[in-house]
């Protein structure tokens, strides 16, 4: 039963695999920043509760004093966990459906599926955003799991939330495109535990290129600017 756990992301990966073809990115680039807000019914509220419990476990995990614990019980809890992706790999699952990013509709929403801002998503924070007429706002929290610098959120974390929330800031122009150039310029470190306060909009468009600015901060304390050059596909520049 300890091998099973890796069995079942075999099976992941399989699925994904044979769903993949040999094909560029979307011509238009808005179904991946997919910017609208889904309506959190029961069935929702019941996966986000999941993704809550799971972050824990990611969290606790992580924080795993292995110097300190007996390897029997680091066994028993393994065995545990793998039980539990057993039970979860048996369930209706989105790779049926083409994976998060090509799913459409509530599911591949920014604010559900991404790494970086999916309440869906384990992985994510999450950075929470609102898009508005003129810019992007958006906050996050950052626990200990995200830590680079003792104290402080890694650097690539702080660039990935950048890369998502301007990717959404971006559809203010009436256009998307993909990230073509991204530039951090971190003033600050990012704490830990503190809310982050972020800012995006729409710098200029020259053609296919849009230009969009980024900043986040802390206590009224500049933390980071960012600058995206995002590049719309040569047959996607028409906004919807």
């Amino acid at each position: 039963m300890a091998n099973s756990g890796s069995g079942n992301l075999a099976q992941v990966v399989t699925i994904y695999s044979s769903n993949l073809r040999a094909v560029d990115l979307p011509l238009d680039a808005h179904s991946t920043y997919d910017p609208h807000d889904p309506v959190e019914n029961a069935e929702r509220a019941a996966k986000h509760s999941l993704v809550r419990a799971v972050k824990e476990v990611i969290e606790l995990t992580a924080h795993l004093d292995v110097n300190d614990i007996e390897v029997e019980t680091v066994d028993e809890i393994t065995e545990l966990v793998n039980a539990i992706a057993e039970r979860l790999a048996l369930l209706p699952s989105l790779h049926e459906h083409g994976g998060l990013g090509s799913v459409g509709g509530d599911d591949g929403a920014v604010l559900e599926r991404s790494g970086i801002s999916g309440r869906s998503n384990p992985l994510a924070a999450p950075v929470q955003w609102t898009l508005g007429t003129s810019k992007a706002t958006g906050w996050a929290i950052y626990t200990p799991a995200y830590e680079g610098p003792a104290g402080n959120v890694h650097g690539g974390f702080v660039a990935a939330a950048f890369d998502d929330l301007m990717g959404s800031a971006q559809i203010i122009s009436g256009l998307a495109g993909y990230t073509g150039t991204l530039t951090v310029k971190m003033l600050r470190p990012t704490p830990l535990g503190q809310r982050i306060e972020y800012e995006a909009g729409i710098e200029r468009v020259e053609g296919r290129k849009i230009f969009v600015w980024g900043t986040s901060d802390c206590h009224g304390e500049r933390l980071a600017e960012a600058k995206i050059v995002f590049i719309a596909p040569r047959d996607g520049v028409r906004p919807r």
